[in-house]
């Protein structure tokens, strides 16, 4: 496993209004750089080792692409980095998008368990959903979080793209449900459009308590760390399910601090 970030900053003419539903062409802009063979692999695999969504400010708009494993770095990140990526068209749109700039950041598997699973994690944290999110069981989508929902994706993500550190046991997702406890949330429904089609989505923020040994405290925040990169849900490879972690933490002062990362150290 090797998770590695790429962000583009795009500038956008002004009249534009755009929103986090052109993931599913920014997909398309992804797939026209990559190898064909790499390509047939892709579409064969059921779940994704990347994930890209962009995120759109007043005054800015990001695509943000994670890939999960080193293969997946060398084939569709390397790609994007070439000089003569410097103008994103979007043809269904008729839009074009000049890139600003690129940043690429890595964190290798080690660094992940070493800054979570063998760390000492805050047991309050939130999670922030970025772009639309959504999960699908017995075929019909599932519009509001479950802490079983959501570690499961996370679980199945991870144990795919890890070659040496599988998570997963019979009762992991059971006792991630007794301790992981849902305590507050801002959330609206939404939905993500693919293709002309709208999936029914939710997106805002959760509120997290986190109970148990501390050592099952870790592996919540190595999961979530995880997700940063890989997304969670269905669709994270069209633009769905990005989310970030805000943490809480209280010092001997008893001052409350509170730090955002994604792929940075906590």
């Amino acid at each position: 496993m090797l998770l590695t970030k790429l962000e583009m900053l795009l500038q956008v003419e002004a009249e534009e209004r755009l929103s986090s539903n052109i993931g599913s062409l920014m997909q398309g802009v992804l797939m026209q750089r990559i190898d064909p063979v790499y390509g047939e692999y892709l579409h064969r695999s059921v779940l994704k080792p990347y994930s890209q969504y962009v995120s759109v400010q007043p005054s800015e708009v990001k695509w943000t692409l994670h890939t999960l494993t080193e293969q997946a770095e060398t084939e569709l990140i390397h790609p994007l980095l070439s000089g003569n990526f410097h103008t994103i068209h979007l043809e269904k749109k008729k839009i074009s998008m000049k890139v600003l700039s690129k940043t690429v950041t890595c964190l290798t598997e080690e660094q992940l368990l070493e800054q979570t699973f063998f760390a000492v994690c805050p047991r309050k944290l939130r999670v922030n959903f970025v772009t639309p999110c959504s999960f699908k069981r017995q075929g019909v989508y599932q519009i509001f979080p479950s802490v079983r929902l959501i570690f499961q994706s996370l679980v199945n993500k991870f144990d795919a793209a890890s070659e040496s550190n599988a998570v997963s046991y019979p009762e992991l997702l059971d006792d991630l449900e007794s301790n992981v406890m849902i305590t507050g949330y801002r959330l609206h429904s939404t939905s993500f459009g693919v293709e002309g089609v709208k999936i029914p989505a939710y997106q805002g923020s959760l509120s997290l308590k986190l109970l148990g040994p501390q050592q099952l405290v870790n592996l919540v925040h190595m999961l979530l760390r995880f997700g940063t990169y890989s997304g969670v849900g269905i669709k994270t490879a069209m633009g769905m399910g990005a989310f970030q972690i805000a943490e809480r933490n209280v010092l001997h002062e008893g001052r409350s601090i509170q730090a955002h990362n994604g792929g940075s150290a906590p």
